[in-house]
This record gives C-alpha cells, sequence and structure tokens, in this order.
C-alpha cells in the first residue's frame, strides 16, 4: 500500500491546493487559460485516482484481466493528462507561433499513438504484460511512450526558460514555474523508466502543481486583486467627483441651499412618495422678500444679494430640520417634516414674531404662507404649492399695509 499512499497525499494536496479553481462552474470566473488549467487539473486528478488503485490491485488482486484493464486506463488516462497540459501551457503562452502549433499537434499525437498502442497491445504484447506468474512486465512501447513525454517536457521547459529571460518581474516568475515544472517531470520520468515500480510520475505531478499553484495561479490572483482594489479606488474617485459635481449642480451658488433643479426632483420625489403610500405627513412653506426690487434700486445689486443670503441664512436657522430652496430671485420654498413639522405651529408663530420685531426696527421682512398637506384638498403637488403661496401672498398684503401704517 505504499505505492498507493503516494497518490493518496498527491490527490488531497491537489484538492486543497486548487479547491477554488476546481470548484467554479461558471466560466465567467475563469480565464481562457485557468479553464484550461482546470481542465489539466481534472486530468491530474483522473490519474492519480487510477494510480492509486493500481497499487493494491497489483498487490492483492488474482484476476490477471481486472489488472490488465486497470493498466490500460492508467497509460490513457496519463496520455490524456499529458495533452490537457500542452493545451494549458498553449492557453498561458498565448501566441500564435511555430511553438504553440507545435505543442498542439505533438500533444494531439502523443494520445493518438498511446491510444493505438494501448489498442495493439490487447492482441500483441508491445507496452505491458503479466507472466504466468502474474508478474508486471513492460515491453518496449512503454518505453517509447515515457521517451516521447520526456522530450516533450524537455522541450517546453527549454522555451520557457528563453522566454522567461525576456520577461520581467511576476511575469518572469510565472514562465519560469512552468519551465521548472517541465523539467521536473523529466526529471521523475527519467525515475519512473528506472525504477518501474515506484510512484515517480505521481511524485513529480505533485511537486509540479504545487509550484504551478505558488508561483503561477496564486500570483495571478494577487495580480488580479490588486487591479480589483485599483477598480474599487478608482470608483470611489468617481463617485466622490459625482457627488460634487451633484452638490454643485443643486446647490444656489449665492446662498449656498438647494436650488430649482433640487426642488424639482425633490418634488417628483415626494410626489411618488405619496402615491406609494409612505409620505402622508408634511407641510410646505413659501417664502418671499419684501422689498427686494427697492434694495437693488437704491443700493444697487451687490446689496440686493446680500439681502437674499441675510434672507436665506434666517429661514435655514428658524427651520433647521427641514430643507431649504431658492426657486427664484427672491422667493424660497422649504418642506417641513420630521421635528419641524410636529412643531410647526410654534416654529410658524416664533418666525412671525421674528418678522414683526423686523419691521418695526426696519430690518429685512420676509413674506410666509403654511400649507398643510391634506389628501382630501391636495391631488398634486401644484394645488398643495397654490395653497402656501395664497397664503405667503396673504402674508406680503398684511405686512405691507402694516409698514404703510407705520409710515
Amino acid at each position: 500500500m505504499y505505492y498507493s499512499s503516494i497518490g493518496i497525499l498527491a490527490i488531497l494536496i491537489l484538492f486543497t491546493n486548487e479547491f477554488y479553481i476546481l470548484t467554479q462552474v461558471s466560466k465567467k470566473n475563469l480565464t481562457n487559460a485557468h479553464r484550461a488549467y482546470k481542465a489539466f487539473l481534472i486530468g491530474v486528478a483522473a490519474y492519480y485516482a487510477v494510480d492509486i488503485a493500481w497499487g493494491p490491485l497489483d498487490a492483492y488482486c488474482k484476476i490477471v484481466a481486472i489488472r490488465f484493464a486497470e493498466t490500460s486506463v492508467y497509460f490513457a488516462v496519463m496520455a490524456l493528462s499529458v495533452l490537457l497540459w500542452t493545451r494549458y501551457v498553449i492557453a498561458y503562452i498565448n501566441q500564435k507561433n511555430r511553438f504553440e502549433t507545435f505543442i498542439k499537434i505533438t500533444g494531439i499525437v502523443f494520445m493518438i499513438l498511446q491510444v493505438t498502442v494501448l489498442i495493439i497491445n490487447l492482441f500483441v504484447p508491445i507496452a505491458f504484460w503479466y507472466d504466468e506468474d502474474g508478474n508486471y512486465c513492460t515491453g518496449i512501447a512503454r518505453k517509447l511512450n515515457h521517451t516521447f513525454q520526456l522530450l516533450m517536457f524537455m522541450i517546453v521547459s527549454i522555451y520557457m526558460f528563453v522566454i522567461s529571460a525576456r520577461k520581467k518581474g511576476n511575469l518572469r516568475r510565472r514562465h519560469l514555474a512552468i519551465g521548472i515544472f517541465s523539467a521536473t517531470m523529466v526529471a521523475f520520468i527519467i525515475l519512473q523508466n528506472l525504477y518501474v515500480l515506484m510512484p515517480f510520475y505521481s511524485i513529480g505531478l505533485m511537486l509540479g502543481t504545487c509550484l504551478l499553484h505558488t508561483f503561477v495561479i496564486e500570483d495571478e490572483k494577487e495580480i488580479y486583486r490588486q487591479k480589483i482594489d485599483s477598480i474599487i479606488q478608482i470608483e470611489h474617485l468617481q463617485e466622490k467627483e459625482l457627488d460634487n459635481t451633484r452638490k454643485i449642480a443643486y446647490v444656489d451658488p449665492l446662498t449656498g441651499v438647494k436650488n430649482k433643479a433640487a426642488y424639482i426632483e425633490d418634488v417628483d420625489g415626494i410626489e411618488q412618495r405619496i402615491e406609494g403610500g409612505i409620505l402622508s405627513k408634511f407641510g410646505l412653506i413659501v417664502f418671499d422678500v419684501n422689498d427686494l426690487k427697492k434694495v437693488n434700486d437704491t443700493k444697487g445689486h451687490t446689496a440686493g444679494d446680500g439681502y437674499i443670503k441675510k434672507a436665506s441664512s434666517i429661514i435655514s436657522e428658524h427651520f433647521k430640520d427641514s430643507p431649504v430652496y431658492r426657486i427664484g430671485g427672491d422667493e424660497f420654498v422649504v418642506f417641513l417634516h420630521g421635528d419641524d413639522y410636529d412643531n410647526s405651529n410654534e416654529l410658524l408663530k416664533e418666525f412671525d414674531s421674528l418678522i414683526e420685531e423686523n419691521l418695526k426696527s426696519g430690518d429685512i421682512v420676509i413674506s410666509s404662507g403654511f400649507a398643510d398637506y391634506n389628501p382630501n384638498l391636495d391631488k398634486g403637488f401644484i394645488r398643495l404649492f397654490e395653497r402656501a403661496d395664497k397664503e405667503m401672498y396673504a402674508k406680503k398684503q398684511e405686512l405691507k399695509a402694516k409698514k404703510n401704517d407705520r409710515a
């Protein structure tokens, strides 16, 4: 059972190291090279399984036909793993050149020759046979099999070492790893040919796949992770830039409150929430800054801008928990919700008191009109705005009348 123990260890290491690739079903998660590598790993796992079975069958099975069939499968699976290895090398290099064509043709020819030899071996023992005592014997075809493989791996190894010299950094290291894998297989194929009943071929594959996993697959994963991190950083920067652009697009440059574009967009959102039954309690205040035209005409537009900014500050400071919009030259709107809505009566009284004091002292005067959303009255947002605007106009006339009386 010592023979099978190597195969058991090898297959456990294979599934431990390559669990991610072996369990990937979606082709979208794997590159062409990774798909070829996955196929190669499956071929290697199949070889290990057959190699594991060969040990106990050779030691304990007395039925020669079963041992013969298992050994035939052994050589067929070995040939398949070599073919899949050539496919991986082609996919990884990804260069349309003579070497790729050579490797592709060589892998196919080796597979065809191996199958042909196994068919002939059923009738004429040219690869292997079992003698009268049940001992395993090998023929010239088996040696030719190993020689063919040895030459293939040697050529791949030399080629990968040569082209790795032209590469730099991680790419060079990965090409070297594939070259060393091939060189390792050359060494263990020679040992397998010298010591027929030792699992040197499995040992070579085990060391080689561990080498590929460490220096090729994990290296590619790290580079992929770095690319993902870079993409995420770029997306964060883009989101930040987009957020800044959005702020610029939706903020009134003079006052710093939201502008008319933001108002129109938020009105659409409010209407959708009303229709969806999500929003039912909110109010709307419409403001108009009195005497702005007079300030512009008598003191200039710079003074008028300061007048508007001061009016905006008064509104924003008074209704702290609600969004404030400047929708015209001297017009502002506030959506009352949350704590401001719950305390709307007190806030409106305090605001009116402040404006009354300003009227007496000759300070800035702001007219306001409030409308509480009523689903029975307000079939649409326009109706709610009209009610608030009507209240504001009435307040404006009232304040003008009081100012005239004082004059």
